[in-house]
């Protein structure tokens, strides 16, 4: 079932992009009376076709790109007709426009989407602690003896220049300072009961590591995330997991762990993760009587590495326990429109940034994704709700635009280039010179997809 959701999610997710990119070029070349013969979405056999006026819509059997074909003698003879409407009759300006329109358009759907998200409402864990870890950079940072006085519950409220509501939007600015090799990070927090606030200023950030993505980035700086009191009661029972095979159903309440007596839920994942591959005894009460199974627990990787059990189970959370612990971010339509921009142009400038570290050799290459990874993500996000399939559509059609404003041959930017070239010389790039190009583009694209897809493997076999 997850594969095929990987699947869907895929083509949904590459088949809107991919479509608000070639119509970038379409429309744009359509403003200018080019001719275009063919839109394509996808690459091979046709699965669909329809042929309008003068444009050929089509839909190939390979998902992994698209195209928009002109009428252009150098893909063969243009009746004498039809040679005003022709692309390489155009002016160099108005080719730098198609070509540049794709990937902008896509940059633009991106914080159109991010807009849509903050409109509905960005939802999260409020980023509140109780306790940090002894010697951490955030305990080093508090005031002298502050540490021993630490009572009550305290929440992030700031991190560098930006204010923060959820323990996501703590990574993001943690995660934007790393970038931009800053060394030290300022983060105010608050005491949710007095309202007293406090600077942590210089918080050292260099244990954090870009190269080392299951680093649990929080527990390094010493934070540790306040746990929701919650009953020991099933919320949702997976499907074929250890729970459901030993006939647990959702609502059951668990009050022993062999001998162990459960009184909260964390006491029971404790449990459950201290004991990976073992058959345990479990006694729970369901609709006021008491019964005894037997679970035979699995195994996952959490993302140190370490093996811990796994029961396949949920947590019971009312909505009311949710709405306590959790901060929703919404904004009217200006309001969501400028947050959604500042969004877009941050991503923008961190993937710029993320791109020219990978070229020097500062970051290193395993954080490029291949068409497995996205297709894993797009799945988990069709299934975890419409906010965060926005999310994920939003940073693949800002990943696409960017890719292709890439000074590569083959790529909209590397014939953007040409133009430049044009544009400063007075004439075109010569035939021979673009077939190099072209070869080197080809080579280059080849290289960075095998590590892509080196990487997709990697990560699958990491668990």
């Amino acid at each position: 079932m997850t594969v095929l959701w990987s699947v869907l999610g895929f083509i949904v997710v590459m088949g809107i992009v991919i479509a608000i990119h070639e119509w970038g070029h379409y429309q744009v070349a359509r403003w200018f009376h080019i001719r275009v013969n063919v839109f394509s979405i996808g690459f091979g056999k046709s699965l669909y076709e329809k042929q309008g006026k003068e444009t050929c819509f089509k839909i190939g059997v390979i998902p992994f790109g698209g195209y928009v074909r002109f009428i252009d003698e150098s893909e063969g003879p243009v009746p004498k007709a039809l040679l005003p409407y022709a692309f390489n009759h155009q002016s160099v300006y108005k080719r730098f426009a198609v070509v540049a329109a794709g990937p902008l358009i896509n940059l633009v759907f991106a914080w159109l989407v991010f807009s849509v998200m903050y409109l509905i409402g960005v939802s999260g864990f409020k980023p509140v602690f109780n306790e940090v870890t002894q010697g951490s950079p955030v305990e080093q940072a508090l005031p002298e003896g502050f540490f021993q006085s630490l009572s009550g519950v305290w929440s992030v409220v700031q991190v560098g220049d930006d204010s923060v509501s959820t323990w996501r939007s703590v990574h993001q600015a943690i995660l934007k300072a790393k970038v931009h090799h800053e060394e030290s990070l300022y983060i105010e927090i608050e005491h949710l009961d007095s309202g007293e606030r406090i600077p942590l200023r210089s918080i050292a950030l260099e244990e954090l590591d870009l190269n080392q993505p299951k680093q649990n980035w929080l527990r390094l700086l010493g934070f540790k995330p306040f746990q929701m009191p919650l009953p020991s009661i099933l919320g949702t029972v997976v499907p074929g997991g250890a729970a459901e095979k030993a006939g647990l159903l959702s609502g059951d309440k668990i009050v022993f762990f062999d001998d162990t007596p459960i009184a909260q839920w964390q006491d029971l994942v404790r449990e459950i993760q201290s004991r990976p591959n073992e058959l345990v005894s479990i006694v729970y009460v369901r609709e006021g009587a008491r019964y005894t199974t037997m679970v035979s627990l699995s195994e996952s990787k959490k993302p140190s590495g370490e093996v811990v059990g796994k029961m396949g189970i949920g947590a019971f959370i009312t909505p009311e326990t949710r709405s306590s612990y959790s901060s929703v971010t919404r904004y009217g339509l200006l309001e969501a429109l400028e947050k959604g921009g500042i969004h877009t142009i941050e991503l923008l400038q961190m993937s710029l940034i993320m791109i020219q570290r990978m070229f020097f050799g500062d970051v290193s290459l395993q954080h490029l994704s291949g068409p497995i990874s996205i297709a894993q993500f797009s799945g988990q996000a069709m299934q975890s709700g419409f906010i965060t399939f926005l999310s994920l559509l939003g940073l693949i059609s800002l990943s696409i635009g960017i890719l292709n404003l890439l000074p590569i041959p083959v790529l909209d930017g590397g014939h953007l280039v040409y133009y430049l070239i044009e544009i400063i010389k007075g004439s075109p790039v010569s035939p021979q010179a673009m077939d190099v190009g072209q070869r080197i583009g080809v080579v280059l694209i080849i290289g960075l997809t095998l590590v892509a897809l080196f990487n997709d493997v990697l990560r699958i076999s990491n668990g």
